[in-house]
């Protein structure tokens, strides 16, 4: 991707976050899917992020931890996706880790965010979207 591009990119992604359409799944241009290993005892929860394009090419994407439940913090507050390798995929995905401190049950928020491009009869154009994903967090207690 040329630098021209990525810097419009992100100027689109920059600008219109708070105009990007929240749309019903079923009829999102961009979904977002979180998985967390199931933890025993306090230590690392390995968790991964898949995105992907339903209408357009995903050229850029990330996410933000929005909320952590207490007894699992995030080791960074942002995730950055890479894209997949097939450009006809539309996807991307990332692995992230939180930190348990203890045994419980709670829920992870996390707001991925990306850039969608299509070619139109003007031109390329892309918009930013948002996916918002909840993530069931379960650390068991450490047996005795």
């Amino acid at each position: 991707m040329s630098l021209v591009k990525a810097s419009f990119c992100l100027l689109a992604l920059a600008l219109g976050l708070s105009l990007a359409p929240r749309l019903q799944a079923e009829d999102a241009p961009f979904r977002a899917h979180s998985s967390c290993q199931p933890a025993v005892g306090p230590g690392r929860i390995v968790c991964e992020l898949r995105v992907n394009a339903t209408r357009g090419q995903l050229v850029w994407s990330d996410a933000l931890v929005v909320r952590a439940p207490g007894f699992a913090r995030p080791l960074r507050s942002r995730v950055v996706a890479q894209l997949d390798s097939s450009s006809a995929s539309g996807g991307a995905w990332a692995k992230f880790a939180l930190v348990a401190s203890e045994a419980g049950t709670g829920k992870l928020e996390l707001l991925a965010r990306g850039v969608l491009c299509h070619e139109g009869p003007a031109g390329e154009s892309c918009v930013p979207v948002l996916a918002p994903v909840t993530v069931e967090l379960r650390v068991a207690a450490n047996a005795p």
